[in-house]
């Protein structure tokens, strides 16, 4: 009896392991299926991940100006400026608001300002940090270098929206307001959504869009 059992055993085990690699072989051709025809998808969706750059510091401040200019075909005018603006002042912006100039990594007396957006009647000052560390008396450097251009605005943006700790002048302390790239993709999200539809190319406003996904994947 114990050496029926056993051949019974076998054999079961045998049927078993043929349906089992049956089962794993339709898997895997219903598997390759699904990729071949591209419903079976994997990885990152936003493009600066793709390349790698989604946590470069640079590439977020160069992104940030192609939004500030009001002119470049995104369509969002100068909604965004307009919502910086009144996060230093605390009060509504002037309407219309005119930016006549936003400049890329600016240096001055030896120090590099991330961003320059002037206007009419502001002058707003951005440092941008992603994942680099501040450098020594940094923000109390541009304060000082910036501090008599016309009405000027002070912004320290970071992934968490920190106090910067080289503003320690009293000065420099009161100037600067600090703001997290989570709030900046809220502000870019309020002005796609109230922009012209006819004032941005479409294939741009994807642009945006595929931003506004890499904000969400890097920061919240």
């Amino acid at each position: 009896m114990e050496r029926e059992w056993s051949e019974i055993s076998v054999r079961r085990t045998k049927a078993l392991l043929a349906d089992w690699r049956t089962a794993m072989e339709e898997m895997q051709r219903e598997h390759d299926r699904l990729v071949s025809d591209g419903l079976w998808v994997t990885g990152p969706s936003d493009f600066l991940d793709i390349i790698g750059r989604a946590r470069d510091e640079n590439t977020h401040s160069k992104t940030l100006e192609w939004l500030l200019t009001p002119t470049n075909r995104h369509g969002l005018g100068c909604a965004l400026v307009r919502r910086l603006v009144e996060h230093c002042t605390g009060k509504p912006a002037p309407s219309p608001l005119a930016v006549r100039d936003v400049t890329f990594s600016q240096w001055r007396n030896g120090r590099e300002a991330d961003l320059v957006v002037k206007g009419e009647d502001f002058t707003l000052v951005i440092e941008n940090k992603v994942d680099a560390d501040e450098q020594p008396d940094q923000c109390n450097d541009l304060y000082t270098h910036f501090k008599d251009e016309k009405a000027p605005l002070f912004l320290f943006l970071t992934p968490d929206g920190h106090e910067p700790r080289t503003a320690t002048a009293p000065r420099a302390q009161r100037a600067f307001r600090v703001l997290s790239w989570r709030e900046v993709r809220w502000m870019i999200e309020a002005a796609l959504t109230e922009s012209q539809p006819a004032s941005g190319s479409a294939e741009a406003v994807d642009v945006v869009e595929n931003y506004l996904r890499t904000l969400k994947e890097q920061f919240g």
